[in-house]
């Protein structure tokens, strides 16, 4: 169990969260919901390390290996799709992540000329290269038509835990998700 009590984030002049708890599954696809602007991004960096709140405490990440899909793909945009996802792992294991993604017309293409959609795909790949034990994923389905949506929920189950922030309510299902927060 991932435990978030007290937590306290102020941003600027914004309370993002005041004395929020919540408890997180070992494992399984959990959805997070709710309003722009509420602070699911914001959680999601803290559970990551990028924010420190101002108080309160968070158990259960200790030896746990997490990786990130952001919002907008973070990519090497010099490098291939293929060099980018190989910067975790091997090229044998990037080749093959990349190709689930039906990436694999793509792999030698530089990550600056991909589209948006190809570009998520790469994000997504490198986070699953990289642990399959904790993923975060900021709106991962951005981009993205219907068959590469269902071919990166596939891969989101296959996360040991994957914690998804999500503004499509179709995404529940796609993902057929162990639990939902609406924050």
């Amino acid at each position: 169990m991932i435990e978030i009590r007290h937590l306290s984030v102020t941003l600027g002049d914004k309370t993002v969260f005041s004395d929020y708890s919540v408890s997180l599954p070992d494992a399984g696809v959990v959805l997070v919901t709710g309003e722009s602007g509420i602070g699911k991004t914001t959680l999601l960096r803290i559970l990551c390390g990028l924010i420190k709140p101002e108080s309160g405490t968070i158990e259960g990440l200790d030896r746990r290996k997490i990786s990130v899909v952001f919002q907008e793909p973070r990519l090497l945009e010099r490098l291939t799709a293929l060099e980018n996802v190989a910067l975790v792992t091997d090229r044998a294991s990037a080749e093959h992540i990349l190709k689930s993604l039906n990436m694999e017309n793509e792999l030698h293409i530089k990550a600056g000329s991909l589209s948006g959609g190809q570009k998520q795909r790469v994000s997504l790949a490198r986070a699953f290269a990289f642990s399959k034990d904790i993923v975060l994923l900021d709106e991962p389905f951005t981009g993205l038509d219907e068959q590469n949506k269902r071919n990166a929920a596939q891969l989101i189950r296959s996360a040991r835990l994957a914690v998804v922030i999500s503004h499509d309510p179709n995404d529940a299902d796609l993902l057929s998700i162990d639990e939902k927060i609406n924050l």
